[in-house]
């Protein structure tokens, strides 16, 4: 280890199971032997069973030092609430973050306040820092409905944000289409300033599995079932409703399918009345499941969905693409045709490519797996090796390790 002092800014971080949580964990402790690594984040509140966990201020993990600021934690799920939580950490890290003893910071967009607290510190205490985009904001609430074009908090937000940008030593991206939106939304930036480096999944943990040996798949029922799979987040820009239809409509036609839908978000509950509503027998819904049997889980089904709603395309990339390549699932990805995920599935020949409320090329795409379980076989086994010879834990964290070291020599 050297005497660089990095600090990373996350709302979400040991030991809370959200997937941010675990890469930027994993990413944090991998970095231990090149810099003196500090986190400065919250108590765990992503999941409503992270608010029970016991959990000190101040902890030493795997090499990292944590410190966890107060500040409030109401359910995530809603909006106005999830803003008060922003804030609360943000004014808080910020204070923090100016006494602490650092010479860079690693800052991560969500949420999209805690740049401030880096941009605020490089300002009084001319200290360097990059910035990692998980999500584009405010692009992306835009493109939810929650902010509208041109109104003064839209312009206001989109000003601040291109200041952060600008006078960020480097912008780390994760994939190339996010990088072009960047360029294309904020053409102040440099593009020496943009780093592209993919996520990652553990491939040492999650690996292939049977479904004739995996016990979650016989407790849920889906060995004897053609399942397709979605794992994580039911947030406000995934899509599901795709497959829901897609499925319902090849149960009707006599096809022995279904779709097993595991995760916990604000989108959950709209889901689960609609196919009660419409009573959909072929499509089952679980809460999240523990991480140390994630690697049942993901293995559980024969196909994985990686749905994103139209119009995300760049601002954000879905962490589950990295999963199901690391289960060897073949990827069903229901996302626009300029999404990081359309590409990088044709790129491997990992899956097939359907755009979303796309029903009818999405059934065909389902019955063409089913009817060719060669082809389901071959996608699977690309996924699998797409992701170690391309998206590794290693080729990131060293990615990670010269972007912070770069800076540092600058």
């Amino acid at each position: 280890m050297t005497d660089d002092r990095l600090t990373l800014l996350s709302e979400y971080f040991h030991p809370e199971s959200s997937s941010t949580s675990q890469l930027l964990t994993e990413l944090a402790t991998g970095l231990t032997e090149e810099f003196d690594v500090s986190c400065l984040t919250t108590s765990p509140n992503y999941h409503a069973s992270d608010q029970d966990l016991e959990v000190p201020r101040q902890e030493l993990y795997d090499g990292v030092k944590i410190t966890r600021v107060c500040s409030t934690r109401f359910n995530k799920d809603n909006l106005p609430k999830r803003i008060v939580n922003w804030a609360t950490y943000t004014i808080v890290a910020t204070a923090r973050l100016l006494s602490a003893s650092t010479d860079i910071v690693l800052v991560v967009s969500n949420p999209p306040t805690i740049p401030l607290a880096a941009w605020i510190r490089k300002q009084i205490r001319d200290t360097a820092y990059v910035y990692l985009i998980h999500d584009l904001y405010p692009d992306i609430a835009v493109e939810l409905g929650f902010v509208t074009e041109g109104t003064l908090i839209e312009r206001i937000w989109r000003r601040v944000n291109k200041q952060l940008l600008q006078d960020a030593d480097r912008i780390i991206v994760l994939g190339e289409s996010m990088r072009d939106e960047v360029l294309t939304r904020y053409g102040s930036v440099d593009d020496s300033q943009l780093v592209v480096i993919h996520n990652w999944e553990d491939e040492s943990f999650i690996q292939p599995m049977p479904k004739s040996e995996n016990e979650f798949a016989r407790k849920h029922d889906t060995v004897d079932h053609f399942t397709i799979t979605y794992s994580g987040n039911i947030g406000r820009f995934h899509e599901l409703k795709t497959v829901i239809e897609a499925v319902n409509k090849l149960s009707k036609e006599g096809y022995d399918v279904k779709f097993l839908v595991i995760g916990e978000g604000a989108r959950k509950s709209n889901l689960q009345n609609y196919v009660s509503e419409n009573e959909i027998d072929a499509v089952d819904f679980l809460p999240f499941q523990p991480i140390e049997r994630l690697d049942e889980s993901l293995t559980c089904g024969d196909i994985s969905l990686v749905g994103i709603k139209e119009g995300m395309g760049g601002l954000c990339v879905s962490l589950k693409l990295y999963s199901a390549r690391a289960a060897g699932q073949p990827i069903l990805a229901a996302v626009g045709e300029d999404d990081e995920v359309a590409t990088l599935v044709r790129e491997c020949d990992c899956g097939y490519h359907v755009e979303p409320n796309d029903v009818d090329v999405c059934v065909e795409a389902i019955k063409r797996w089913i009817n060719n379980p060669g082809i389901q076989q071959t996608h699977g086994k690309n996924a699998r090796c797409c992701l170690e010879n391309r998206f590794s834990f290693e080729e990131a964290r060293k990615r990670y390790k010269d972007t912070l070291t770069e800076v540092l020599e600058d």
